[in-house]
């Protein structure tokens, strides 16, 4: 059988092959497809498959191609690093990822040209953010053979993206954001379109795999005649091996993977942190220091960059300034998963103090190395972590007012640095993830999932 794999970011061979660089982002894809040859090199039983590779390029780069193809894409083949002896087909299409709410329907050409010359069995999208999948569905048009994988929901995220910030904060444009058109109720806007196509392609699939209770229940609220099937996410490679140390990490140091939007919500930690370091005195702790992955939006040591700056991003600025935390919050920058590792074995605590999310990935990497872990109970987070048994958490709904949720992730730091169990939890959250993230189970999942496909 051959499969249409529909990936947001290219994979780093066919990067490579293409001389284009990479973005160290949904590593997952290329670990399952790792796990998935390793098991069909291996093992003489298992269902035979070719994977053909599809992912968004920009127009710079079908223009310069030689092999671009009148219909909006380029085609090529590359050679993956493991299997030298193994040439995988890709396809390069173009779509504007800067305005991923915009349905363009030039995709649906894109879909049918790229389907024609690939002949795949089946099409496989990972993830429902970008209008990509709902074209793909629609030129595809066989739900018993299209498979669409629920990663980060954006129909919940639209509902949750200002259930938490000041009413003048969510009304406020800055100058950036007036010129780009993209205040805070314009990126919550843009969270409901994508939603809207998120939907609709989901109700143009007969399978549709996830992870958690919490995407089960959307997928079977949007479409209750799709088969649901479980698809565990494998981490990149780099984070199954090593293992945290107290000796080793920095006392009081935060690590968070991402804070660049409110969904991310960074405020509630620069709330409770500031909390936690003006009652120093009563709770002992007066060092804390916050590491933050991703690009910074909070800068103003300029006047370029005082003028760039996001309505999100000032209100950051704001708080830092109040809590009296800026010379402690440290932007990385993008990092490699190497380098992620690094700050995950340095910090003393990783912190997910997200509006939403479905199973982050970063919470997996942290776990898989034993990482003290405080994370909000939202959306999938309590199928992949085992309140109380993995570490530590705290609440936040809709109905909580913004002084809570902030009360609520500062206790649950003071519990972390007070508890005497850590290694325990420590432990289970290890064992847990190892569970969630095994790459031959899940490997062997997928292959099962398309077999069941091709018997429909």
């Amino acid at each position: 059988m051959k499969v249409l794999w529909i990936c947001n970011l290219i994979l780093p061979e066919i990067a490579a092959s293409m001389g284009l660089g990479t973005i160290p982002k949904e590593g997952w894809v290329k670990g399952l497809l790792d796990a998935m040859l390793a098991l069909k090199h291996s093992e003489s039983n298992v269902t035979d498959f070719d994977i053909a590779f599809a992912f968004p390029v920009s127009k710079a780069v079908i223009d310069a191609s030689e092999n671009a193809d009148s219909r909006g894409f380029i085609s090529g083949t590359a050679k993956l690093q493991e299997y030298p002896d193994l040439t995988v087909e890709y396809y390069g299409f173009y779509e504007d990822t800067a305005h991923e709410s915009v349905y363009d329907a030039k995709l649906e050409e894109c879909f049918r040209g790229i389907i024609d010359i690939a002949k795949p069995d089946i099409v496989h999208s990972f993830g429902t953010e970008f209008p990509h999948t709902l074209a793909a569905a629609k030129v595809w048009n066989n739900p018993k053979k299209m498979l669409i994988g629920i990663q980060g929901p954006c129909t919940v995220y639209a509902e949750r993206y200002t259930s938490h910030l000041p009413e003048n904060i969510v009304k406020r444009h800055t100058f950036r954001d007036f010129l780009k058109k993209d205040s805070i109720l314009e990126q919550k806007g843009k969270y409901t379109a994508r939603g809207d196509n998120e939907r609709a392609a989901v109700r143009l699939a007969g399978h549709i795999a996830g992870r958690t209770a919490f995407d089960k229940s959307l997928a079977n609220a949007w479409n209750e005649t799709a088969t649901y099937h479980y698809a565990g996410e494998t981490l990149r490679k780099d984070f199954y091996s090593g293992e945290w140390k107290a000796e080793n990490a920095e006392k009081y140091r935060i690590f968070v993977s991402q804070a660049d939007y409110p969904l991310k919500g960074f405020h509630f930690l620069l709330m409770a942190v500031g909390d936690i370091l003006a009652n120093s005195k009563d709770n002992g702790i007066g060092d804390i220091q916050i590491y933050v992955a991703g690009q910074s939006i909070v800068d103003v040591d300029s006047l370029k960059k005082k003028i760039k700056i996001s309505s999100y991003g000032k209100y950051l600025r704001q708080l830092m300034d109040e809590y009296g935390v800026s010379d402690r919050v440290h932007i990385l920058g993008r990092l490699s998963a190497e380098q992620m590792k690094e700050q995950y074995l340095k910090c003393d605590t990783y912190v997910c103090c997200s509006e939403c999310e479905n199973s982050p990935n970063s919470l997996g990497e942290a776990m898989i190395l034993k990482v003290p872990i405080v994370t909000a109970e939202v959306g999938g987070i309590t199928s992949v972590f085992e309140t109380g048994a993995d570490g530590y958490s705290y609440r936040n709904e809709p109905d909580d007012s913004l002084q809570e949720v902030a009360d609520a992730l500062k206790n649950a730091l003071l519990e972390r640095w007070n508890a005497d169990d850590i290694d325990i939890r420590r432990n289970s959250a290890c064992e847990h993830a190892h569970r969630n993230h095994d790459p031959e189970k899940n490997a062997r999942g997928m292959i099962d999932i398309y077999s069941e496909m091709m018997k429909g």
